[in-house]
């Protein structure tokens, strides 16, 4: 049996697969990636037409990556975010200019962010990659991981010094560890389409709250946004069940009218929401990262760039290490993710929580707040500077 030497087997070829792989590369390691969906022959992977928000502390550090220079293009910025909630008076703007940045952050569609990951990570020689392969299973030995990687090809084995586990909330790498998770289901969908306005964004994001869940817009190309509805589990059949114009017609209900109005929308995506989260997320030689640790509410759009924050604090972590799945490198990690996690977990599911109590007194206080925010230009700016990964 051949064996292949590594420092680093990754699970997984979605965004923080892929980004943490040319992260290594750039520092000098060898990696080997797995990615179980195809990535060839117009397949794109694990990523598909959805649109993700960047926030502008990724960017940076994608742009220390060299992955930002290529990505741009394809990005829009976001200059502005109106917060408001329904029913209630009080509203709040952020500013892009007001923190002096070019953008609060962007939107990307995933396929374009998979296209451009997916090609420098396979520029990179350092970086071996293959697609539709699978984990099959690995043990610790004394100091290394022994990997088995199903491929086309055949059974390929691999000795590593660290796994990482980067593949999704059904994690293989976490089932083999077998490490517990929790579960929270907030009995809701998201609903994701790209809708046309007749005005174009100009930068502008719109979020709303109401008691039933957030809506919001996203700018993209052209008088394209990228509309987000969360929707109760109750009513998410009769939601499915609406034409374009019905769902347009139902969507400015809630989201109130913006830019001129809505034109057209896009097929819907439907997926339920939950949050997730591994307490315990690192094993000898082995750790989660990403949605394989942790998934959040969609609502102030931290998921992605919470798995982009775990890949910059690991290398930060590891520049001076020559053994990456060194037990002490681990458990620093670890101690320092699971404080971050926490503070934005706690800040997604406490918006939701805020925002969906049917109070009218906690409404109006609620308003108060949006205006205070408004009104006072350090608290405003200490929260843009959170919403924007910025420590």
């Amino acid at each position: 049996m051949t064996i292949e030497k590594k420092d680093v087997f990754i699970s997984g070829g979605g965004p923080v697969g892929l980004i943490l792989a040319i992260g290594l590369a750039r520092a000098g390691k060898s990696v080997v990636l797995a990615e179980k969906n195809a990535f060839d022959q117009g397949e794109k992977g694990s990523f598909d037409g959805r649109v993700l928000a960047l926030t502008y502390g990724s960017v940076c550090f994608l742009e220390s990556l060299g992955i930002w220079q290529e990505l741009k293009s394809y990005a829009t910025p976001i200059e502005h975010v109106h917060v408001s909630q329904k029913g209630y008076l009080g509203l709040t703007h952020l500013h892009a200019a007001e923190m002096k940045v070019p953008a609060l952050g962007y939107s990307v569609t995933a396929s374009d962010l998979g296209n451009v990951l997916w090609q420098l990570a396979t520029d990179l020689k350092e970086v071996a990659l293959f697609s539709r392969s699978g984990l099959a299973d690995f043990q610790q030995k004394d100091s290394f991981q022994q990997v088995c990687l199903d491929t086309p090809s055949g059974q390929r084995n691999f000795e590593v010094s660290l796994v990482v586990g980067a593949d999704g909330t059904q994690s293989t790498v976490r089932q083999v560890l077998d490490l517990p998770i929790e579960v929270k289901d907030y009995q809701a969908f998201g609903v994701i389409a790209k809708i046309e306005t007749e005005q174009h964004p100009n930068g502008w994001a719109f979020e709303r709250f109401t008691e039933q869940g957030p809506v919001a817009l996203l700018p993209m190309h052209g008088h394209e946004s990228k509309a987000v509805w969360v929707v109760p589990a109750d009513e998410i059949e009769q939601v499915r069940a609406l034409d374009d114009k019905a769902f347009m017609q139902t969507f400015s209900q809630r989201m109130g009218e913006r830019l001129g109005g809505f034109v057209s929308v896009s097929e819907r995506v439907f997926y339920p929401l939950t949050e997730t989260y591994v307490p315990t997320f690192i094993k000898p030689r082995a750790v989660l990262m990403g949605n394989a640790s942790h998934t959040q509410h969609p609502v102030a759009a931290q998921g992605l760039n919470l798995g982009i924050s775990d890949i910059q604090a690991f290398l930060e972590e590891s520049q001076e290490m020559t053994d990456l799945g060194e037990w002490t490198l681990l458990s620093s990690y670890a101690e320092e993710r699971k404080e971050h996690h926490e503070k934005i977990m706690g800040l997604t599911d406490g918006l939701i929580q805020l925002f969906q109590t049917e109070s009218p007194a906690i409404g109006h206080m609620r308003g108060l707040g949006l205006m205070a925010m408004n009104a006072i230009p350090s608290f405003r700016k200490r929260f843009t500077k959170m919403t924007m990964g910025m420590k």
